[in-house]
């Protein structure tokens, strides 16, 4: 009985450890997916931007220049594409 009652505590933590490999998996891959839709949001508002002055060049440096630091401090903290 003590024998069986054991094994089953066992396999119970050994189970809840998996349960927290795959959580922590979910973790990466919703943190990866935040990070894209952040980085196209971005890119969006950026071309949005570029479009709205894009008779006027020197508006356009100077008003969208947010954006264009915003992408590039983005890629330098997520490097690979991330």
């Amino acid at each position: 009985m003590r024998r069986t009652l054991a094994m089953y505590l066992v396999l119970l933590m050994l189970s809840g450890l998996a349960g927290c490999q795959y959580y922590q998996e979910y973790r990466n891959t919703k943190g990866e997916a935040d990070i894209k839709e952040e980085k196209a949001e971005l890119l969006k508002a950026h071309r949005l931007c570029l479009q709205k002055y894009e008779g006027d060049p020197a508006a356009a440096k100077e008003r969208c220049a947010p954006y264009t630091q915003a992408i590039q401090d983005f890629e330098r903290k997520n490097p690979g594409g991330k």
